[in-house]
């Protein structure tokens, strides 16, 4: 492989999207060498550091900007100290979630113009796109169903159902813009998400 590829996987809290991003990295893994697994926020340790503070449950009175701006701190030093590298040397990288979540959750979640949200995703970025978005997509009733069996829910997890049912919509309204790929995963195992997952992938990427 001459270029790396992006293929991010994105969706609503409880969607089920790390599970499969999980899986296809273990699938890829035994047919390609250049395949990393990164999440967002984190993926190098100055934004793992950031994470924490984002996801906090303590922190409660993070303002919308300040939200943002941590997030883009942390995108920012994913791809300057890792992304672009492992691009340039052919890399397929898998993501659990990338600018797109910002656009959802601090757009459509927080209310912030997606003018500023957009600049910001651009500069941090370097204007790199994914080769390929996959939402994963889930009814708030059944995300709450999954989530009961987490220990401990983070910041983000704790907000309402209004919050989260514009999550959800945005997902899905900023999914046609960009051509995304989406995936409804209500009343399915993660085995069939899995099969049609492994079909949208082929299209991008070639295995035998």
């Amino acid at each position: 492989m001459l270029k790396g590829k992006i293929i991010v996987f994105e969706g609503p809290e409880g969607s089920g999207k790390t599970t499969q991003a999980n899986r296809v990295f273990k699938f890829l893994k035994n047919k390609y060498k250049k395949v990393i697994f990164l999440r967002e926020p984190g993926g190098v340790k100055i934004s793992e550091d950031i994470r924490k503070i984002i996801l906090n449950p303590k922190n409660k009175k993070m303002c919308a900007l300040t939200e943002l701006l941590l997030y883009e701190a942390a995108r920012a030093q994913l791809v300057c100290e890792k992304i672009n590298l492992l691009l340039k040397k052919g890399y397929i990288i898998l993501m659990d979630r990338f600018y797109l979540a910002t656009t959802v959750y601090q757009g459509y979640g927080r209310g912030i113009k997606k003018q500023i949200i957009n600049y910001l995703n651009k500069l941090v970025t370097n204007n790199i796109k994914p080769d390929l978005t996959i939402i994963y997509d889930v009814s708030r009733k059944e995300a709450l169903k999954r989530m009961k069996t987490r220990k401990k829910m983070d910041r983000i997890e704790q907000e309402n159902d209004g919050f989260h049912e514009k999550i959800r919509k945005g997902y899905l309204n900023e999914g046609k813009l960009i051509k995304a790929k989406i995936i409804r995963t209500d009343g399915k195992n993660t085995d069939d998400v899995f099969k049609e997952t492994k079909e949208i992938l082929q299209k991008v990427i070639l295995w035998q």
